[in-house]
């Protein structure tokens, strides 16, 4: 089934092709529950942890913001993403050079600029829904399952790379506002960044790049699938 839609004042169309959906859908399962044998098998290491850095929990705040919507999962184009979310991790094994942890990601605010559906022209053969102005769209954020990798570990700048998955619910199908559409949908993403901690490494700041993925995993007719580049910046403490 092919969609297109239309932005009214450029008249310029694109097509959303759901058979590249959804031979994606089945690695993208496979890799999602190889990220979960992984979380729960890791805590099973945690004898290994050594005794030089006895700080093995992390509160913190972050905010992101992706100004597009690339194509390299989703298909969905001319969307912002705005998110607000409390951190906590917990270190699961480390080693003087790095350090793995698990993480959880609440985000109260997890908000969508998206164009509003102003009509839609039926098949055949294609069906066209014609784009107006844009609107804010709400929603809240779990992220539970989640996996980070700190470098440099006896370093006040040490680099990291993360990955979490969960889940959106929002007040508005997303991304695209119709009938078709869904307003619970799954998120999973990939992130690099820096944590630049204080000189008793109880504090740091996180600057970073993270690759969202938003899709309803073909739960309905319609899954475009929204990408996001978001850049965060975060404070966090550690007990």
């Amino acid at each position: 089934m092919i969609f297109e839609f239309v932005a009214p004042a450029s008249r310029r169309l694109f097509s959303l092709n759901f058979a590249r959906k959804r031979a994606f859908l089945k690695p993208s399962l496979r890799a999602a529950l190889l990220f979960a044998a992984i979380l729960v098998a890791v805590p099973a290491a945690r004898a290994q942890v050594g005794e030089h850095f006895t700080l093995k929990n992390e509160f913190g705040v972050w905010a992101g913001y992706s100004p597009d919507s690339p194509h390299l999962i989703g298909i969905t184009s001319e969307r912002q993403l705005i998110v607000l979310a409390a951190h906590y991790g917990r270190t699961l094994w480390e080693r003087d050079a790095f350090a793995l942890q698990w993480t959880v990601d609440v985000a109260p605010l997890e908000m969508v600029l998206q164009p509003k559906i102003t009509g839609v022209i039926p098949p055949p053969p294609q069906t066209i829904f014609v784009e107006g102005h844009r609107e804010y769209v709400y929603g809240f954020g779990l992220h539970p399952l989640g996996l980070r990798m700190n470098f440099l570990r006896q370093r006040r700048l040490q680099p990291f790379l993360a990955s979490t998955a969960g889940f959106v619910a929002s007040l508005n199908a997303v991304p695209v506002d119709v009938p078709q559409g869904t307003k619970f949908n799954f998120t999973f993403d990939f992130q690099g960044g820096v944590q630049w901690f204080n000189h008793a490494h109880d504090r740091a700041w996180t600057f970073g790049y993270r690759l969202d993925h938003i899709s309803n995993a073909n739960r309905a007719s319609l899954n475009p699938g929204m990408d996001g580049h978001v850049v965060f910046l975060g404070y966090s403490f550690f007990r």
